[in-house]
């Protein structure tokens, strides 16, 4: 089906109701080069961020998208250095190199253009048009899909499901390792010692509380009624796995962000569940854990809760600002 695009439901018309159209309607079959890089660009405003800060700005002409970090939605307190700020967006690169190739489109990108310019994280351009495969089309609509499952899981992934995983991190320059069950209990004590750090750290909790639990009317964080209480078996199901890879800079968290949407993506198409866990990741002594953990494999990025989950489990999608907070087009 062939979705009818104009700048007023490119920039009026709120994201939720971008992604619910695009549920009904697919996206757009075979779209002129500018219209495929104006809807990549709404549907990398689904991206997963941390604590949902969407930290992200696009700067968007008829033939180029470039993505800035926005220092506005940065976590003061507990990222410092912008190590999640960068990872964020990547992700939501990610997203929009997979919603050009579901369009037919192949993304070049071009990451850190502008050496004097840390802001400036990437441009991307469309290098050709190319058939759509059916893997690029699922992993397109698994980003309207996509949710953070913050319920107990039912189960574990299976050994076939993980080493695709694995394979798909592999794609994007870093690694996964999977969890034993050893490794598993130290991890959880150190996510637990990292969560006390947080709250009992004044600044870092008041940042964590802004941000977390905020009213459902808010466009940004993690609004409570998509915070159900973990419960006693909530930490010992799914499996825990770590991404990781070489270099601890931005351009090393860049690609992390972007192997992270890669993962999740494909956990949506395999019918699996993902909430990544970023708590030991914002505390010096939780990142020196888990490269413990790694046996200085190398750098942790983030850890990932992934399995299968619930049958009756319905996960509320969390909110987005408006397009035209995140967005500056130029001929929109």
């Amino acid at each position: 089906m062939k979705v009818t695009l104009s700048p007023p439901w490119l920039t009026d018309e709120p994201v939720a109701a971008v992604q619910r159209r695009l549920l009904v309607d697919g996206l757009p079959a075979a779209p002129d080069v500018a219209t495929a890089l104006r809807v990549a660009t709404l549907l990398g405003l689904l991206a997963p961020s941390v604590h949902n800060t969407q930290p992200w700005h696009w700067l968007v002409s008829p033939d180029v998208l470039e993505l800035h970090a926005d220092e506005r939605w940065r976590l003061r307190a507990a990222d410092p250095e912008r190590r999640l700020l960068v990872l964020s967006c990547g992700t939501a690169l990610h997203h929009v190199r997979a919603a050009l190739r579901g369009m037919g489109y192949l993304p070049a990108v071009q990451r850190f253009p502008v050496p004097s310019r840390p802001d400036v994280l990437a441009r991307v351009t469309v290098a050709r048009s190319i058939p759509v495969s059916g893997h690029a089309a699922a992993l397109a609509q698994a980003i309207l899909r996509r949710r953070t499952e913050r319920h107990p899981l039912a189960g574990m992934p299976e050994s076939a499901a993980v080493d695709i995983l694995r394979r798909t991190a592999g794609s994007e320059g870093t690694w996964l390792h999977l969890l034993n069950e050893a490794q598993t209990t130290r991890l959880l004590a150190t996510a637990e010692r990292a969560e006390v750090t947080e709250f009992t750290d004044p600044e870092r909790c008041a940042e964590m509380t802004s941000w977390i639990g905020v009213p459902e009317c808010a466009t940004a964080g993690v609004p409570r009624d998509v915070t159900p209480p973990r419960g006693e078996d909530y930490q010992v199901t799914g499996s825990y796995l770590v991404l990781y890879g070489n270099g601890d800079r931005p351009s090393s968290w860049l690609r992390a962000g972007e192997a992270l949407s890669a993962v999740w993506l494909t956990t949506v198409v395999q019918g699996l569940a993902l909430q990544p866990i970023s708590s030991v990741i914002e505390v010096p002594a939780g990142r020196a854990a888990l490269h413990r953990l790694l046996s200085g494999m190398g750098c942790p990025y983030l850890v990932l809760r992934i399995g299968t989950p619930l049958p009756e489990d319905e996960v509320s999608p969390t909110p987005r600002r408006p397009a035209s907070e995140s967005i500056e087009a130029e001929d929109w």
